[in-house]
């Protein structure tokens, strides 16, 4: 039987809120977070809020972070072409892969994505990493056979009886001449025929001074948009054909020196709702059954707390918006 959602219940929502509101207020008041200048005739008082627009999915789907894996071996939920393994890196407390030789590396936990969806790991490279050694692949895929995983990799896209069908992004941390800036390519492919690729040099957020990054992948329908820590690098509105769905998550590289290597872990998975700016700004109304709550407790679950992040981010880029709680629980 269902009941009003109590009161304390409500006063602990309120307190989340405030609690994940004020670190941002105070973030934006003493370093003025993201934001630049803009000089034009009239003035210079005009300003670029570039604040991260990621909102982070609110239901889990799968997590790999390699802690229950032993070191040295092969993690447990992937299956690859190449060789890779369980290692740690100084300074970091973390697991990580190695994606030590080249070729592709498919998460088997993934086998179905819903239509709206977020990916989060990290990633680092070696510093010592050139321009001539090869890009990191990421491709989010539609496959009949998850067997054929290795038409992802550099120069495969025609091996196997599978057809390239998904979006392929590349991240390297080092231009071309020199350059200290990486770039990224992401190409959208369709039954084997590419139908749109695009390619951004002089990459900030990721480079050789940078080399250990935040990836966010983020999938609203047909809209795909990528970040690193934060900064959105790709805006794709329409990557894919209405319905179309994924169902496979592969990693790849191709030749690089020995010594030049690609790690990364923490792997999260999640669901997302509808964008909850849009619905919040446009429709006025936000409903979720993401807000969870302990048996018998008014203590909110940790898996509440990235909904309740981006409700609060709403509240804090439209400080005029008022919003009013209510709810429904089985039991308080």
């Amino acid at each position: 039987m269902k009941h009003l959602i109590s009161h304390k219940r409500i006063f602990m929502i309120l307190k989340t809120f405030i609690g994940v509101l004020f670190p941002l207020l105070t973030l934006q008041i003493s370093q003025a977070q993201n934001v630049t200048k803009a000089g034009n005739d009239e003035g210079s008082d005009r300003t670029i809020n570039t604040n991260s627009d990621f909102q982070q999915g609110t239901k889990l789907l799968a997590l790999d972070d390699f802690s229950s894996d032993p070191m040295n071996d092969f993690p447990l939920h992937w299956n690859t072409n190449a060789s890779g393994k369980v290692v740690t890196i100084s300074g970091s407390d973390k697991k990580w892969m190695e994606l030590t030789t080249k070729g592709s590396f498919l998460f088997e936990k993934i086998n179905k994505l819903p239509d709206n969806f977020t990916v989060e790991f990290e990633l680092f490279v070696t510093p010592n990493y050139t321009f001539y050694d090869a890009p990191l692949v990421v491709a989010l895929a539609n496959m009949k056979n998850q067997k054929d995983f290795s038409i992802w990799e550099q120069y495969r896209e025609n091996r196997g009886k599978e057809k390239r069908d998904g979006f392929r992004l590349e991240l390297h941390p080092q231009g071309a001449g020199g350059k200290k800036l990486g770039y990224s390519n992401y190409e959208v492919w369709e039954n084997g025929s590419k139908a749109s690729d695009n390619k951004m040099e002089g990459l900030k957020p990721f480079n050789l001074s940078n080399p250990s990054v935040k990836v966010q992948i983020w999938k609203q329908n047909q809209r795909v948009r990528v970040y690193i820590n934060g900064d959105k690098i790709w805006d794709v509105p329409r990557a894919f054909d209405k319905g179309k769905t994924l169902n496979s998550f592969i990693l790849a590289r191709y030749d690089s020196k020995d010594d030049r290597l690609f790690y990364v872990t923490n792997f999260k998975f999640l669901g997302s709702e509808e964008d909850i700016r849009s619905k919040l700004l446009n429709e006025g109304t936000y409903s979720t059954n993401a807000i969870l709550f302990n048996t018998g407790s008014a203590e909110l679950k940790q898996e509440s707390l990235p909904i309740i992040q981006s409700v609060a981010e709403v509240l804090k880029e439209n400080n005029t918006l008022t919003i009013k709680i209510t709810g429904h629980t089985d039991s308080d």
